[in-house]
């Protein structure tokens, strides 16, 4: 620190104490005072250059500057539409499958493949008790799932859509009750049919419960193809795919841990935790 006294008029000046600086300082301080403001001049000439350069560039350069946007814009676009044309296509696929499942030909009516079909042996006891309707999943139950789903995401159904929904479990309902309904005629073994109309009889009987099973198939049918092409739009169809397949998959798994445990008790399953 260094004391000024300045006299002027024979007046002595209030003394200063003022902080030594040295040339050096003084040097950068300018320097850096001009450096910023030079970023900061070099900052507004390219923003008025930025603002300023429509006005400059010439009606050609405008329109070839809107048509390279309206391309960046449309290929965007494209890409956004093949994506969800892809989504359709597997939507499509998918329900073609289910059609084919559905619908497959249940010609023969012997004993045998028509008991298969009431109650498959491929399928474990678990997931019959589960979820089987006359050989395959309750198609009320399909719609159960997808009530499920709509009331873990609100938006995913208009309201109108709830109230479709409500409507089709209730007239599924009533179509289930009517196709489960079999005129049996079964008669005393000691009526006067011969063998040759007695075997007529039971092929017929056989015949009737295959078109049972048909019209079953044909509903379960009914109701996937209604959910997924009347009630959800495409990205709601496709989460209700994963989902029903899911689930479909988890039970079936459950269905054959449990019946591999009943089959080797003594075997440790993976994931079950214990050996007994």
């Amino acid at each position: 620190m260094e004391v000024a006294r300045f006299e002027e008029n024979g007046f002595e000046e209030t003394t200063h104490i003022v902080e030594s600086v040295s040339w050096d300082d003084l040097e950068r301080y300018a320097a850096s005072k001009a450096g910023g403001s030079s970023e900061r001049h070099h900052s507004w000439r390219s923003h008025q250059h930025d603002s300023s350069r429509k006005d400059d560039d010439s009606p050609g350069d405008l329109y070839e500057l809107w048509r390279q946007e309206q391309n960046i814009i449309a290929a965007r676009l494209d890409k956004e539409l093949k994506s969800r044309w892809e989504l359709d296509e597997l939507i499509e696929e998918q329900l073609s499958r289910y059609q084919s499942h559905y619908f497959k030909t249940m010609v023969s009516t012997s004993l045998k493949d028509v008991s298969n079909l009431l109650m498959p042996t491929w399928i474990p006891p678990h997931e019959l008790a589960a979820v089987s309707w006359l050989g395959d999943w309750r198609p009320t139950s399909i719609l159960d799932i997808l009530r499920i789903l709509a009331a873990q995401n609100p938006s995913s159904l208009s309201e109108s859509s709830e109230r479709v929904l409500s409507q089709l479990i209730r007239e599924i309902r009533i179509e289930e009750a009517a196709t489960c309904v079999l005129h049996l005629p079964f008669s005393p073994l000691c009526n006067a049919q011969s063998h040759e109309e007695a075997l007529h009889s039971v092929q017929e009987l056989f015949g009737n419960i295959n078109k049972v099973i048909s019209k079953a198939q044909r509903l379960r049918y009914k109701v996937l193809e209604l959910v997924m092409k009347k009630l959800l739009n495409q990205t709601d169809t496709a989460e209700f795919v994963v989902a029903f397949a899911g689930i479909q998959d988890a039970i079936h798994q459950f269905g054959e841990q449990k019946k591999l445990k009943k089959l080797y008790p003594t075997v440790s399953l993976k994931g079950s935790g214990s050996s007994s």
